[in-house]
């Protein structure tokens, strides 16, 4: 590891200051049974912390988008999974792990407004990187951490091509952790390469 960027129990301690945030909004808004829509697969270790730090009764779904390959943003956000709730007129909460170019949390806000038209649109963050190469200047409504770090970080929903997402805290990795990571994919690469020729 080269640098901790959350610790496991400062990840807790944001979920309960998040979730207090949005308790006092809903209740502004006074709208029905909230959906909170976690966009898979990066933030749904966020998503189930977050929602168990909420006061009100909610409904759970997710959206899967796509705009990373491997360790950087295409910049082309396809939509793979939509939400499975009726979300016209709710109050919405849209849950993601980072806001980084932007693009993907811009994309996702035009969308979800064209085409499920809810009366209330949040978006929830763990965490804000002030990108020097930011394309859309998107806040969230709520906020974990904000970070300068512009390096490459894992755990905690945050993967290496698909790996570490189990991981509690949220890092960045060591030139050391790449390389032993790239050693094992190969070697998984070369398993399963094999476990087909067998069959």
């Amino acid at each position: 590891m080269e640098k901790l960027i959350l610790s496991e129990d400062e990840i807790v301690r944001v979920c309960e200051r998040l979730g207090k945030e949005i308790d006092a909004k809903l209740d502004e808004s006074n709208n029905g049974v909230p959906v909170f829509v976690g966009v898979m697969n990066g933030a749904l270790p966020f998503f189930y912390e977050l929602v168990k730090h909420i006061r009100h009764k909610i409904q759970l779904d997710t959206i899967k988008v796509s705009s990373y390959d491997g360790t950087g943003s295409t910049g082309k956000v396809t939509v793979q999974k939509q939400p499975d709730h009726n979300l016209e007129g709710r109050d919405v909460v849209l849950v993601e792990d980072i806001i980084d170019t932007g693009i993907t949390m811009h994309y996702m806000k035009e969308y979800i407004k064209e085409h499920y038209k809810p009366k209330n649109l949040y978006t929830c963050i763990l965490i804000k990187r002030n990108n020097l190469n930011l394309k859309y200047d998107e806040l969230a409504d709520f906020t974990g951490l904000e970070t300068d770090e512009q390096r490459y970080i894992v755990g905690f929903g945050f993967d290496y091509y698909g790996i570490l997402r189990n991981e509690p805290y949220v890092y960045v990795p060591s030139m050391k952790d790449i390389q032993e990571l790239n050693e094992l994919l190969d070697e998984d690469k070369k398993l399963h390469a094999d476990m087909t020729k067998e069959h």
